[in-house]
């Protein structure tokens, strides 16, 4: 293996699972952003629903373009891309359960957010790689200790994984060190925001997982529920808000900034609420709750000094 593969999580509904197993592919919806993976790159096969978790581990082929409807066996979604694997672990026997536990649904076994997997396709960069292959590798190990066939070789899939991670783990210290020879400072991943100390947060913000981290603690003071976390890659979150007709439903959008929402090219029709640190986007269509403001409103106010 002269390149380290990139690691990859694809996100199936449950209806959809048994026709993507069948044939080993996955349907890439319209809209969603599209990575280009090369051939080897590693697919967490992860299903939503009742039974989320990770289901197998694929290796990455080939792709086509969709060109008619006639082209795929779904008719849930409009597609843009069907990709086409070899099944290294094609189903576990048991799915891999991260256990998204708490308000802000962390997994303390995998080092991850559930967050930043609920998209269709999601790229992991190389800490979300490390951790999240390293609990699969530790609770999956005998069912990994096999032959499979990579890349037109017969390899041996837990050294596979090891080898990548170890890689992971390399790539990430020679590029702290590269970074302190340069610069005398930390790598990028070491920088913090502003001091914030409020509920637990220690430092402000600086990404968009950052402000759900900082949303959880304040959802109750805001008066949303949440409700669940769609499956594909918009919206974000499924919430309610009590109003004088009951408890209606927000469709919610995270960015760290509102103006990142345009960027994204989201379609503010199908989005009801954006939550961000810093709203820069004046005129924005949708509603906008700005959590810097919202901090601020909830920070209790230094007393005067006595006289």
């Amino acid at each position: 293996m002269s390149e380290r593969p990139t690691v990859y999580v694809i996100n199936m509904r449950p209806y959809n699972w048994e026709t993507c197993r069948k044939d080993v592919i996955f349907g890439l919806r319209k809209g969603v952003t599209h990575f280009s993976p090369k051939p080897g790159d590693l697919f967490l096969v992860r299903l939503t629903g009742k039974e989320n978790g990770v289901h197998g581990i694929w290796s990455f082929k080939k792709e086509r373009a969709v060109e008619s409807v006639a082209d795929v066996p779904w008719t849930d979604a409009e597609y843009a891309y069907i990709f086409y694997f070899d099944p290294l672990v094609l189903e576990f026997g048991k799915r891999f359960d991260e256990e998204f536990y708490g308000v802000s649904k962390y997994s303390e076994k995998a080092k991850l957010n559930s967050m930043r997997i609920i998209g269709s396709l999601v790229r992991l960069n190389g800490a979300e790689a490390k951790n999240y292959l390293g609990a699969i590798v530790v609770e999956k190990a005998s069912e990994l200790n096999a032959e499979v066939a990579y890349l037109g070789d017969k390899v041996n899939l837990l050294r596979l994984l090891k080898d990548t991670i170890e890689r992971l783990a390399k790539e990430r210290d020679e590029r702290h060190l590269h970074r302190r020879k340069l610069t005398g400072k930390a790598d990028v991943e070491d920088m913090v925001g502003d001091p914030l100390n409020f509920r637990g947060i220690v430092y402000a913000p600086r990404n968009e997982a950052g402000v759900i981290l900082l949303f959880s603690k304040v959802m109750d003071d805001l008066g949303i529920l949440y409700e669940s976390t769609p499956s594909v890659g918009f919206p974000d979150m499924i919430g309610r808000i009590r109003t004088e007709k009951g408890l209606e439903k927000y469709y919610v959008e995270f960015e760290y900034k509102s103006s990142n929402f345009r960027s994204h090219r989201h379609d503010p029709e199908k989005c009801d609420l954006i939550v961000c640190w810093e709203n820069d986007w004046p005129n924005c269509p949708v509603k906008v709750i700005e959590l810097k403001t919202v901090v601020e409103e909830l920070t209790p106010s230094a007393s005067p000094p006595a006289d």
